[in-house]
């Protein structure tokens, strides 16, 4: 569905994602893919050099785009589960939660302008990407279809 490889050369990251079988849920995972590659950009643009203040504010504002992005493709993930009476919600939204969690984590480090945060949020990104949605998400696209949600 989605290919990406990363423009670094020691380390290639590539992220197929599958079809959860929810063209809205589909979506908002391409729009979460393009946030990932923004930031493997801006990562790869400080790669040799301390952040300016004009890159601190691109991260911020990056930042909350995602924050509130997560936010809400996890309430309407969830409201869906909860309507169709999903059986493994309540173990998803454990998960939804931690990695709220950790996007918290990296907020504080953001603000406290903690270069840390870089490799954190990209891996938090591409594993949550390829993995959550590829393994987790996708178990639940025969349910959505069996319901007639599509």
């Amino acid at each position: 569905m989605f290919g990406r490889a990363s423009g670094r050369k020691e380390k290639p990251a590539h992220c197929l994602l599958k079809d959860v079988g929810v063209a809205a849920l589909n979506k908002q995972h391409l729009h979460l893919a393009s946030y990932a590659v923004e930031f493997s950009q801006i990562v790869d643009e400080l790669a040799t050099r301390e952040p300016t203040s004009k890159d601190w504010k691109q991260i911020d504002a990056l930042f909350g785009r995602v924050s509130r992005f997560v936010v809400t493709h996890f309430r309407e993930e969830e409201e869906l589960m909860i309507a169709h009476g999903y059986p493994d919600y309540s173990s998803h939204k454990r998960l939804h939660d931690k990695f709220a969690d950790e996007l918290g984590k990296i907020q504080s480090q953001i603000n406290n302008r903690n270069l840390k945060f870089k490799g954190k949020l990209s891996t938090l990104l591409w594993d949550w990407l390829y993995h959550h949605i590829n393994e987790v998400d996708f178990v639940y696209r025969e349910f959505f279809l069996e319901k007639g949600v599509s």
